[in-house]
């Protein structure tokens, strides 16, 4: 059953895997994720991997601007399982929470996730996966796109300068402000302007 398995996880071949991506028109570009390990020999295979906008469009992801981001993969087999190492690096763009102008966020991530071979389809956890040994490909696209997602903080906002103020566009800011005022003080336009710096994000 595989109604349990997280969209974490990566995908595999078998067509009744709910994996979360998306519509049939991107998988021409995700193909390159897909790895065939069934064939690989024991040890390690290196891939890598350039992402930009491409990338955000075909999981289906409005919130990143503009990317330059680099993806190396360790894939290490083993007789009963497969360690798998990313290595994210790279600066990519988001929306500011308070201004909306683009907000440059450095990305810096390693992380290791555990595909082990077994009877059935079963999650472990949320860096551990147990697969059937009928599965040959797995598509790492999901993991890639989930470990930056986590890399973004919660509250995207400018940096306050070294005299503690804000580096927001006061233009827009204003902008924000006067249509605000426009809307009738929507609650919506409220929030935005509420938005505080936060130095520990």
């Amino acid at each position: 059953n595989h109604k349990n398995i997280s969209t974490f996880a990566p995908q595999f071949i078998n067509p009744g895997y709910p994996g979360s991506i998306r519509n049939s028109g991107n998988l021409n570009y995700l193909k390159q994720f897909k790895i065939p390990f069934k064939g690989l020999s024991l040890g390690t295979h290196v891939y890598d991997w350039e992402l930009d906008n491409k990338f955000f469009e075909a999981v289906e992801s409005p919130d990143v601007i503009d990317c330059r981001l680099k993806v190396a993969l360790e894939l290490e087999k083993k007789e009963r399982m497969m360690i798998l190492v990313f290595h994210i690096s790279g600066r990519l763009e988001v929306a500011c929470d308070r201004c909306l102008d683009p907000l440059d966020l450095p990305v810096d991530v390693t992380e290791t996730y555990y595909i082990k071979f077994g009877d059935e389809l079963r999650e472990e956890s949320e860096t551990s996966l147990v697969i059937p040994d009928s599965e040959y490909q797995v598509s790492v696209s999901d993991l890639i796109y989930d470990y930056i997602s986590l890399s973004i903080p919660i509250k995207k906002v400018h940096p306050e300068d070294s005299d503690g103020n804000s580096t927001c566009n006061n233009e827009a800011l204003s902008r924000l402000e006067q249509l605000s005022v426009q809307k009738g003080n929507d609650p919506r336009w409220e929030a935005l302007k509420k938005i505080k710096l936060d130095k520990n994000t």
